[in-house]
């Protein structure tokens, strides 16, 4: 199997590294990342830019890696199309420090980047870990076996999805995870717009308060995280949004006929 693994948070990230190096034993491990931060960029690629592609050494035995002067989903394209040897049969982004849920998965430069495995029919993963604050100490490694699990589960033929897989797993101790929960993304998010008219500023704080995280809607993605369970929420994109065209034809083709009249 070979795997491509890509983020947001930039190639020198320990979370990239520790997902490249449980990858590994799953297949051949190709990694492709930002050669700086590019959190919050979504799905945004060079269009106009030349993009900077360099071959790093790898701390991990056996994979190639390459940091990229562009945004995640720059780092995937590439990767698929022009710097895999072969076909990639697997797509992992992550892992970001900080969840990826609700509302915010659109602005996501982790989830977005599986854009691009998804488009051609490649499973793809994108994985965060949740720390309720940023003085929190990062443990990748529970969540890095998770996805190995989930990988090795999708290489045997055992999880067949057309969907992308969002894995938001909490920064806690593998024996205080409550158990791992299929969830759909929240209509809310974290993104808050903040400061004063000249100096705004749009934030990200790492975690709700208490009184906040009682009122979560059961079966969410943000809901799971803060009651201490796995979240893995299946993405779907379809532009077209196919309910709406019957209705909208009647008015269009009203519009029509009133507007080309002459």
């Amino acid at each position: 199997m070979n795997i491509l693994v890509t983020n947001d948070d930039g190639i020198d990230s320990q979370g990239l590294w520790t997902l490249a190096e449980a990858m590994s034993r799953v297949g051949q491990v190709l990694v492709v990342a930002p050669e700086k931060q590019q959190s919050g960029v979504g799905a945004s690629i060079s269009l106009h830019n030349g993009m900077s592609v360099v071959e790093m050494p790898s701390p991990v035995l056996g994979i190639r890696a390459y940091a990229v002067g562009g945004t995640p989903s720059d780092c995937a394209f590439l990767g698929i199309c022009r710097l895999s040897q072969g076909h990639v049969d697997l797509v992992v982004s992550g892992i970001n420090l900080g969840p990826n849920v609700g509302s915010d998965i659109l602005y996501s430069g982790t989830v977005m980047a599986t854009l691009q495995g998804y488009f051609r029919k490649i499973p793809s993963i994108a994985v965060s870990l949740f720390s309720r604050t940023r003085e929190e100490e990062p443990n990748f490694s529970i969540t890095a076996q998770f996805v190995e699990t989930l990988a090795l589960n999708i290489k045997n033929g055992k999880m067949k999805t057309d969907a992308i897989l969002n894995v938001n797993v909490p920064n806690i101790p593998k024996e205080q995870i409550k158990g791992i929960v299929t969830t759909r993304a929240a209509s809310t998010g974290y993104v808050k717009l903040s400061g004063t008219p000249g100096n705004y500023a749009i934030d990200y704080p790492f975690g709700l308060n208490n009184s906040a995280s009682k009122t979560l809607e059961e079966g969410t993605d943000i809901w799971a995280i803060h009651s201490g369970f796995i979240s893995v929420t299946p993405l779907h994109f379809e532009v077209t949004h196919h309910d709406v065209i019957p209705t909208l034809s009647e008015a269009v083709q009203e519009l029509e006929n009133g507007f080309l009249i002459f």
